[in-house]
């Protein structure tokens, strides 16, 4: 997206050439000569960052911060002067502004500030959907829970949401909505309107983790050009789930270890120890006992982790949750995808009925997608389902089904055929090879990725955008 700034410069010479050099680096750049100006424009235009001159006749850059910082609180301000003092700068803190610099001819300083500001305005946009209209997605009254199995599961999920304090594992099959419970926890309690930030373990590369956990100070290691936020300190007083903990490197376990059981961090080579107030949850579908015994995983951890375990069922054990769960994802499909399937027919209730879902529900999720997308019609029936679905083993309807395999254990031993075409890239061959074990994998990236034998890093490199 372009980024809207609003540059206040009396000096003309100044604000035209850094006006040019902003716009070069794609940057929408609206200009004022005095803080006077700027409060006007201020009232018809809302830049996303004000970038302000210090030192202005009339009104000082700090009059116009103070005066702006009333107006529009959450309007990201950085200050900008050729003869700042240390006061100068300790007064800008107080009243609010993001960030203090120098101004220069190559504009360096400005430049990692503004980058700062728009990784920052980022994440907050994103925390912002996290707390605004997902805390009604969440809502409580609105997870399908038909079920005895879920109803007894949310029995729990209830206590955990009365104590904001306590760390909570949760463990279950590939699919089954582990972090779908863990916001579930976070909208419905005491801190629905701070942040929910979820790390996923396995996508961040390991030598990035500590700085995108941590944050780090300027000059920590190369590329350190300022100071940066972690995740944990931007989710102060909200959650952080940690998504596949499992698979989080034995050298990184021992420092989130200590952040947790201290609530305090350290910036990567920073001094000053920073105090969090954040409920930490993690999700996994490994056995970490297991993982425990073997040495790929720190027991002091798993039992910091371990304090609440709460098992999400698989949708094989809740079946009466799932002809309501279709429906909730067709509604959903049908005006994602601009479709007119509305109903579920009696020959989709009863495929559905009778098939195991391997992947649970986000397998179910992704099979209601793909056959809206391939339904003419306002009603969904089971020939717009895939045919391996169509065809697979009968259950009885509303008994569970044990398989003696998960999704993941399937993608070992099933074949993938895949027909090559004259004239077809080796991309297209590798990204249609991709999608079939991500499909097998329930939509699964971590488990898609140990099968195909990459990380999951380069699993998302290696998919094309539109996939």
């Amino acid at each position: 997206m372009t980024w809207q700034l609003l540059l206040v410069e009396d000096e003309a010479s100044i604000r035209e050439a850094f006006a040019l050099r902003l716009a070069d680096q794609g940057y929408t750049v609206q200009t004022a000569g005095s803080g006077e100006e700027c409060l006007t424009l201020l009232k018809s235009v809302e830049p996303d960052i004000l970038v302000l001159d210090l030192v202005m006749p009339n009104l000082s850059g700090l009059d116009v911060l103070e005066r702006v910082k009333q107006a529009s609180p959450n309007l990201l301000v950085i200050l900008l002067t050729a003869r700042g003092t240390v006061k100068d700068a300790v007064e800008a803190t107080r009243l609010g502004a993001f960030d203090f610099v120098a101004k220069s001819i190559d504009m360096e300083d400005l430049h990692y500030a503004l980058r700062r500001a728009v990784e920052f305005l980022t994440l907050q946009r994103q925390v912002h959907l996290h707390t605004g209209q997902d805390t009604e997605r969440y809502a409580l009254h609105r997870v399908i829970a038909e079920s005895s199995v879920t109803q007894a599961f949310l029995t729990e999920v209830h206590e955990l949401i009365k104590n904001d304090r306590i760390t909570v594992l949760l463990q279950g099959e590939t699919g089954t909505g582990k972090q779908y419970t863990g916001r579930v926890i976070h909208f419905n309690g005491a801190r629905a309107q701070k942040p929910c930030i979820e790390v996923d373990c396995p996508s961040i590369p390991r030598e990035l983790f500590e700085s995108e956990l941590f944050g780090h100070e300027k000059g920590s290691f190369t590329g350190a050009a300022g100071r940066k936020t972690g995740l944990i300190e931007m989710a102060d007083g909200g959650t952080v789930l940690f998504d596949e903990i499992g698979d989080l490197p034995l050298t990184l376990q021992a420092k989130l270890l200590r952040v947790i059981e201290e609530r305090t961090l350290r910036r990567v080579g920073g001094s000053a120890t920073i105090p969090v107030d954040v409920r930490f949850m993690a999700a996994t579908n490994r056995n970490l006992k297991e993982a425990v015994a073997k040495g790929e995983f720190r027991e002091d951890l798993y039992f910091r982790l371990n304090v609440v375990s709460l098992t999400v069922p698989p949708l094989r054990e809740r079946s009466e949750d799932i002809i309501p769960l279709a429906q909730q994802f067709l509604t959903r499909s049908a005006l994602s995808l601009g479709k007119p399937a509305r109903l579920l027919g009696e020959s989709a209730r009863a495929l559905l009925r009778r098939y195991t879902f391997p992947g649970n529900v986000r397998e179910l999720s992704n099979l209601i997608e793909r056959a809206v997308l391939f339904c003419p019609s306002e009603t969904l029936e089971s020939q717009h389902f895939p045919s391996d679905v169509q065809g697979s083993p009968s259950k009885p309807v509303g008994e569970p089904t044990h398989p003696t395999s998960t999704s993941a254990d399937a993608t070992d031993t099933a074949q993938i055929h895949l027909s090559f075409c004259l004239g077809e890239s080796l991309a297209d061959l590798e990204d249609r090879i991709i999608n079939e074990v991500l499909q097998r994998s329930g939509g699964n990236k971590t488990q898609a990725a140990k099968h195909l034998g990459v990380t999951r890093w380069m699993l998302d490199r290696r998919r094309k955008p539109n996939s």
